[in-house]
């Protein structure tokens, strides 16, 4: 995995003065071009032709790459504990208001608003966001006593 993340970055910080492909997978079906076309016996393409060119980019973007093969992370994804971030916060307005069963309006944006809420500060904040600013209103308080 470490060697595929450095292989990306390599592969995109390459000219044609200094190919940087040892990383990258070699034969006839790899994605590198440079790689492909050496195992074909060709001679490669013009680096000037790549669609993404990192090498001027490349100190910014390296400890990014040094981050993503840590074995902290790479550990969690190994783990399978990549949970994408959007179906998390879908699961937690489809948890308050269902797909299958038709809500008004103002239901569902109250639903969207707890969930982001929960989502982006956690729950205790998104108890006290309630307090501040929803104290003056009759429809949250009717919402409040037929949910609890």
């Amino acid at each position: 995995m470490k060697t595929a993340i450095y292989a990306s970055l390599m592969h995109c910080s390459s000219t044609d003065k200094k190919p940087i492909h040892g990383k990258c997978l070699e034969g006839e079906s790899s994605w590198c071009f440079y790689k492909r076309a050496i195992a074909k016996d060709e001679t490669p393409g013009l680096h000037s032709s790549m669609r993404t060119y990192l090498s001027p980019l490349v100190e910014k973007i390296m400890p990014v790459h040094q981050r993503l093969t840590s074995d902290t992370i790479l550990k969690r994804c190994v783990a399978g504990k990549t949970q994408n971030s959007n179906e998390s916060l879908h699961s937690c307005i489809w948890r308050k208001c269902p797909k299958e069963v038709f809500v008004s309006k103002r239901r569902l944006e109250i639903a969207v608003t707890d969930a982001i809420e929960k989502h982006n500060l956690g729950y205790v904040k998104s108890l006290e966001a309630k307090e501040d600013s929803c104290l003056n209103d009759k429809f949250f308080f009717d919402y409040c006593r037929k949910t609890r």
